[in-house]
């Protein structure tokens, strides 16, 4: 997210905003909502369900959810239509993030929820390394359709289960029992704004848009 939406967004919200300073902040799981109880930032972006129901204490605005994307060689004739089922990727070596990751656990809830034991050849916490093991033909990486892949030489499909694609809904959160500045509120709508206009980051291959010129001869 840093990489492929606050790099770019960043610019946009210092030109309204220009004598506001903002600081970036990497967590991983229960720490963005950990730091935002103890007050050491204003806001956190996480997924939609890290707050359990009936917790009152953080309030949230969606964003744009995020699919699970399968990306190997363009060898590799996987994923019909653009899309792939969990059932028939399980066989393939296969390239994940670290178990700390939100998307890589909901790749492996969805494997149990489907009976299956995924074929692990390789997990690191740096997803570029996983499109350089797949560009060079070591396996199928399991990937968030917000990083950006236009690097690497990669076939992408989408990732489904019975028919639907996996994916995880995202939402920036902040706690209620302290007023938000104007400047932070703006911010998670300027936000929320600019993550509907660029997401996908990645889409699959066949989805790729493309143009043709047709010249009618007289």
């Amino acid at each position: 997210m840093i990489e492929s939406i606050f790099s770019e967004f960043l610019h946009r919200y210092a030109e309204r905003y220009p004598h506001v300073q903002v600081k970036l902040i990497e967590a991983i799981g229960s720490g963005t909502l950990a730091m935002l109880e103890r007050g050491e930032v204003h806001l956190g972006q996480h997924m939609a369900h890290a707050v359990q129901p009936g917790d009152r204490r953080f309030a949230n605005l969606p964003l744009e959810p995020v699919e699970l994307l399968a990306a190997c060689h363009p060898s590799l004739a996987i994923g019909q239509g653009g899309a792939i089922d969990i059932k028939r990727l399980a066989s393939y070596p296969l390239l994940l993030e670290d178990t700390g990751f939100v998307f890589r656990q909901t790749f492996d809830a969805a494997c149990r929820l489907a009976g299956l034991e995924p074929n692990i050849k390789f997990e690191s916490r740096a997803p570029h390394t996983l499109l350089a093991m797949a560009e060079a033909g070591h396996g199928v990486a399991i990937i968030p359709s917000a990083l950006r892949t236009h690097r690497y030489k990669l076939r992408i499909v989408g990732v489904a289960h019975q028919g639907k694609p996996l994916r995880q809904p995202l939402a920036i959160f902040w706690d209620k029992r302290r007023l938000l500045p104007r400047y932070a509120t703006a911010f998670c709508q300027m936000f929320a704004e600019h993550v509907s206009e660029v997401f996908p980051v990645t889409r699959p291959s066949e989805f790729k848009a493309s143009t043709t010129r047709i010249k009618r001869s007289r």
